[in-house]
């Protein structure tokens, strides 16, 4: 609850999955799977990681391991959205201590 609130709630977090979809769709490890659906692709991952950093238990989608594995995801790709998210995270101005956080939950 207290990262959710730290990252700026659920307006925050928008806002960083916006900073997200700019850099993932340009990533050629990764932007084949965000490009195909872009919109509702965003708004899933939006509302899952606003869940999973302590706000609104509001996610009603599948599975993630059930949706990488249809769509061939694999380690390479997660740790390039890592990657990504991890520069979103920094281009949004949060501090070292957070993002650290973050990137472990």
């Amino acid at each position: 609850d207290q990262m959710f609130k730290r990252l700026g709630s659920s307006e925050g977090i928008s806002s960083l999955m916006d900073q997200f979809f700019n850099i993932g769709t340009t990533d050629v490890r990764i932007k084949e799977f965000l490009l195909k659906d872009k919109e509702r692709i965003k708004a899933g991952m939006t509302v899952y990681i606003v869940e999973m950093l302590g706000g609104p238990k509001a996610y009603k989608g599948k599975e993630l391991a059930e949706i990488h594995k249809t769509l061939g995801v694999n380690d390479y790709h997660f740790d390039a959205f890592l990657a990504d998210f991890g520069r979103a995270l920094l281009g949004a101005g949060h501090q070292d201590v957070l993002i650290d956080e973050v990137m472990v939950s």
